[in-house]
């Protein structure tokens, strides 16, 4: 992860690769299983790279990194993520040359007739919900100045220091939840379950150094997360969010190897005329500690993470990647 985000920060590789190729980015985790054409379409390549799964036809062993293809399914590069610039750089030259020495009626534009799919696995399709609310996530560690005010942690491991990005998604009833029928200032009820566990359990996460372990349920050991109504008029409502938060992988957690100890407060607004939600700026900051198989090099003992949750436009291709948990279809079944 940290090696691919150095590599497509290189200005000679972004220039290559939006000018010489056309880029297309998708997680592994789905294409491999997908049972449709574009399933198989990504495992024939993958194959041309000794990237068989573990000799398993769907599924099995990641197959991730970066593939240099023609329109038509022929591999012309490969290799796994987290490449230095100077190793992709060499990557996508070396597709370029083998591109170059196909028959000319092949380079040619609209050579290759690229058909409509056949069919779409809905068990691997990932959509924001109609009607549904995007939300912003991004973490990052944390340290304390010499004045004694939250900065940019630092860490040993490579990357590891950047922000993360993720999506947090709720559908339109969801969203709907936070808003009182008949607010009134002052007016204090609970975060709806359903958004208040998916929240905690698969947004609350260290993801700055990979993939990170979702908590369960039952790690889950506080999560008083409540809504105050603080401003009211014709035009606008405005809800304060703030709680506790702990998880943890073990009852005690003093004892447990893996645990978030944090607070959350922000607000979120509501358009009354628009009758959609136009504010969701919610931060939590606390010690984290613990590592996952993906996620490794913690910083020793129990430091601080701050994640931030902010209201996504909408219009962009990016805002459209669903949640990293959202590969579990769970994510939507949270407090039901």
């Amino acid at each position: 992860m940290t090696g691919r985000a150095l590599a497509f920060s290189d200005a000679e590789i972004v220039k290559m690769a939006s000018e010489d190729f056309i880029p297309v980015s998708a997680d592994d985790w789905y294409q491999r299983r997908r049972q449709d054409s574009e399933g198989e379409f990504f495992r024939q390549i993958a194959k041309q790279a000794g990237k068989d799964g573990g000799g398993q036809p769907s599924g099995g062993s990641t197959r991730q990194g970066i593939y240099c293809f023609t329109a038509d399914g022929q591999l012309l590069a490969y290799k796994n993520a987290g490449q230095a610039p100077d190793v992709m750089r060499d990557v996508l030259k070396q597709a370029l040359a083998r591109f170059g020495k196909l028959p000319e009626d092949k380079r040619k534009p609209g050579a290759i007739k690229i058909e409509d799919p056949r069919n779409v696995d809905a068990a691997y399709t990932r959509t924001p919900p109609a009607g549904g609310l995007i939300v912003n996530v991004h973490a990052r560690i944390l340290d304390k100045n010499e004045q004694k005010e939250w900065c940019r942690g630092t860490c040993k491991a490579l990357g590891g220091e950047l922000a993360s990005r993720d999506h947090m998604w709720l559908t339109a009833a969801e969203w709907k939840s936070l808003v009182p029928k008949e607010p009134e200032v002052g007016q204090k009820f609970p975060l709806p379950s359903a958004i208040a566990q998916r929240l905690v359990r698969f947004h609350l996460i260290d993801n700055t150094r990979g993939e990170p372990p979702m908590w369960q349920a039952q790690e889950v050991r506080t999560a008083e997360l409540n809504l105050t109504v603080t401003e009211v008029n014709a035009n606008s409502l405005v809800m304060k969010l703030e709680g506790p938060v702990l998880l943890a992988n073990k009852a005690d957690a003093a004892q447990a190897e893996r645990g978030f100890d944090a607070r959350l407060l922000g607000y979120i607004g509501y358009d009354r005329a628009k009758q959609a939600i136009d504010r969701f700026d919610v931060v939590t900051v606390g010690d984290h500690w613990g590592n996952g198989a993906n996620t490794r090099d913690p910083r020793p003992g129990r430091m601080p993470l701050g994640i931030a949750f902010e209201l996504a436009a909408g219009g962009k291709p990016a805002d459209q990647i669903p949640p990293q948990a959202a590969r579990d279809l769970s994510y939507f079944k949270t407090g039901r």
